[in-house]
């Protein structure tokens, strides 16, 4: 392992992450309690001429480094946080930073640089405004309303989660409410600005819900869809279509690349614009962590092409890890999106290429057979996380997934052509609307359908209990195949 490069890799960003694990789990102590380790560590490196213990201190490096990230990641007692204003109406004071999110019910808005009662104060702020008025990203709120702490509900840590992006606070319909416009438009102001006038021109081609409903695929988020056509897509085991995550971003990026290197750009110009489009459609799409996760790992397939290098898959999604938990380690513990989505895109890269021999059955026409059994590795793979999250599982699933998934990159594909002919003529844009529409059609009712049926998801009882019983199953049959190679190797 120490004379392989790729082996050396993996284990030094596996100790990473284990580091964090461990600190999230057992280390609460300050972070300079790490300082003099890691010195001594790093100095230790270049001293020592073997390169077996080289490396072997790397690798101990690493899950210091691991344990100190996580340490650090919480904020120092002594500090101010909206957490200790809790209960009190107070005058708040904040810009809006991120996209603000349009329901049914109101406007889903997350404020930072909040000042309550003109004293800054560390933390988020999570307040639900009504419809009205309209609120914009980079404006500056000005309101009196109450804070509360987000509490867990219905086994879910919700508190958890929302910590996991900064947030410390929550606000229900605050009152007396001002709004002052920013006049200077950011870089991500201007972004989101250009994705609400796509999702505006959705909306004037397509009728609802098919309009909510592409502008989901292509950007994610379903909040504009009702609640009962949601509970649809979360019984028939869809919901994944609507994540923005690595179908949507692969899809985006590989397809764009293979049409841009047959132009005359040339192989670096295009690899330089689809990487840059790659960065608008992560921002666009509204960055969570399953996105990112998405676009780190196809920017490295990127610069795999680039250097006529075939990278590693393993070494990638495990560079990916590392440096999501380097940015934000509490993703590992209490984000279950970003959960999902790593452990159905390993599905996708190791198990998929195990199972398709089993399924020379299913038609290759259209990527039928490689959506089916990539839509089978990540349910399977992902069943003991939602049972213990959720409490629940799709029997539907992989039905729903076989019929819809062969078709959404053709729903993707036209409507992304209604959108560019749009622009010259109407007229011209329902050449492909109309077909994005029957498609559109095709898809909504299979999932309503489906989820009307009475056994299409069920709740068991023991749903905690079966989750670590597949856990531990898991874990061995690894273990088992991991041994396994061992022996063949030796």
């Amino acid at each position: 392992m120490a004379y392989s490069p790729s082996r050396s890799f993996a284990v030094v960003a596996t100790a990473f992450c284990i580091g964090i694990a461990w600190g999230e789990v057992f280390a609460r102590s300050s972070f300079e309690l790490f300082l003099w380790p890691l010195a001594c560590l790093i100095v230790s490196i270049f001293l020592v001429h073997s390169r077996v213990f080289r490396v072997s201190l790397i690798i101990l490096l690493a899950f210091v480094f691991g344990l100190f990230r996580t340490s650090q990641a919480s904020l120092p007692s002594g500090i101010e946080t909206l957490a200790d204003h809790a209960g009190r109406s107070i005058r708040i004071e904040g810009r809006v930073s991120s996209e603000v999110e349009h329901r049914l019910d109101g406007q889903h808005v997350v404020l930072d640089h909040v000042f309550l009662a003109e004293r800054s104060v560390e933390g988020k702020l999570l307040v639900f405004f009504p419809l009205y008025p309209k609120i914009d990203t980079g404006d500056r709120l000005v309101f009196t309303g109450t804070i509360q702490l987000p509490e867990p509900f219905e086994g879910f840590a919700y508190d958890h989660y929302l910590a996991t992006k900064g947030i410390l606070g929550i606000s229900f319909f605050p009152q007396n409410l001002d709004v002052y416009p920013s006049f200077q438009k950011g870089f991500l102001v201007r972004i989101l600005s250009i994705k609400q006038r796509v999702v505006n021109r959705l909306q004037h081609l397509f009728p609802e819900p098919h309009a909510s409903f592409l502008s989901g695929l292509l950007f994610g988020g379903s909040s504009s869809l009702s609640s009962d056509l949601k509970e649809d897509f979360s019984r028939t085991g869809v919901s994944h279509i609507l994540a923005a995550s690595g179908f949507n971003v692969s899809l985006f990026s590989l397809v764009f690349l293979g049409w841009i290197l047959q132009t005359p750009l040339g192989r670096k110009r295009g690899l330089f614009l689809t990487a840059v489009l790659l960065v608008l459609y992560v921002l666009m799409a509204g960055a969570t962590p399953a996105v990112v996760r998405a676009g780190v790992m196809a920017s490295l397939l990127l610069v795999g092409t680039g250097i006529r290098r075939k990278a590693s898959m393993r070494n990638v999604l495990l560079l990916t890890l590392a440096v999501m938990l380097l940015v934000n380690p509490k993703l590992l513990f209490w984000d279950v999106g970003f959960q999902l989505s790593f452990i159905a895109t390993t599905a996708l890269i190791f198990v998929v290429p195990q199972w398709k021999p089993y399924f020379l059955w299913i038609p290759d026409s259209f990527g039928i057979r490689e959506s089916f059994v990539g839509s089978l590795a990540a349910i399977v793979c992902t069943i003991p996380l939602i049972l213990w999250q959720f409490g629940s599982i799709s029997f539907i699933a992989p039905l729903s997934n076989l019929l819809i998934l062969p078709v959404i990159p053709f729903v993707m594909a036209l409507s992304l052509l209604a959108l560019l002919f749009s622009v010259l003529s109407f007229s011209l844009a329902l050449i492909f609307v109309l077909p994005a529409w029957a498609l559109s059609f095709f898809i909504l009712h299979i999932i309503v359908w489906f989820g009307s049926f009475t056994w299409a998801q069920m709740q068991p009882e023991w749903a905690q209990g079966g989750a670590i019983f597949l856990f531990l199953g898991f874990g061995f049959f690894l273990l088992w195949n991991f041994f396994q190679k061992t022996k063949r190797n030796y």
